[in-house]
Parts: structure tokens; C-alpha cells; sequence
């Protein structure tokens, strides 16, 4: 089953910083995922978290390792003005949201969904 999900800034960051907790929960969260669609606004602050707190060379390593993803199309970063009036989960017709933020949960999906499922908590 192909399995598309959203990233959120602290998945992200939690998945490429080793150090911090929920590394591993969040290594195992995009095991799970087929794809991931992360918004460009979501780039920027990642990169700039890693790059105070762990390092240049460190938030090199990250941007390549997304770079990676991005050219084998398991990672998708779309354009921004499509999706400036409408919800990236909803154009990807998904419910899954990976990230570490509970809020979430009060949130009701556009795709007809119940609740958005979140990778991962919800594995």
C-alpha cells in the first residue's frame, strides 16, 4: 500500500538531528511512508535549527539527504502557489501528517478523512 504523507517542520527536524529525542520513533514514522510532500516554507526553519545547534556541516548533510529523496521522487517539494489558498493534504488526497505535533488531532482533514493520522504516534 502506497502511503503519502505531509511533513511538518519538528518531524522533520526531529528525523534529521540524531540528537534529539524521537529520532528513532520518527526514522521508523518514514519507514512507513511512500511518499513525503513537504511544503518549501517547511525547509527553512529545519535548516536553520540544525545549523545553529548542530553545525553548517551538519545541515549540509541534511539538505543532501533531502536532495537525495527529492531526485529518487520518495520526496516531493511542490510549488508554493498552487497550495497558497488550499491545504497540501488535501491536494494529496491524504490524511497523513508526519509530525511530532499533537494539535493536529483537532484538526478535521479536507479529505473526508475523520482525523488526520500522524506518523509516528499513529504506527
Amino acid at each position: 500500500m502506497s502511503l503519502v504523507a505531509v511533513a511538518d517542520t519538528n518531524a522533520l527536524y526531529r528525523l534529521l538531528d540524531r540528537r534529539l529525542s524521537g529520532h528513532e520513533a520518527h526514522r521508523e514514522g518514514l519507514a512507513a511512508i511512500s511518499h513525503l510532500v513537504i511544503s518549501p516554507f517547511v525547509l527553512a526553519e529545519p535548516d536553520y535549527l540544525i545549523t545553529t545547534k548542530a553545525g553548517a556541516r551538519q545541515a549540509l548533510t541534511a539538505a543532501r539527504f533531502i536532495e537525495r529523496n527529492v531526485a529518487t521522487r520518495r520526496f516531493e517539494i511542490p510549488p508554493v502557489g498552487p497550495h497558497l489558498s488550499a491545504a497540501i493534504a488535501a491536494a494529496h488526497r491524504t490524511e497523513v501528517i508526519f509530525t511530532s505535533d499533537r494539535r493536529f488531532r483537532m484538526v478535521r482533514p479536507l479529505t473526508g478523512h475523520k482525523a488526520f493520522r500522524l506518523l509516528p504516534d499513529d504506527l
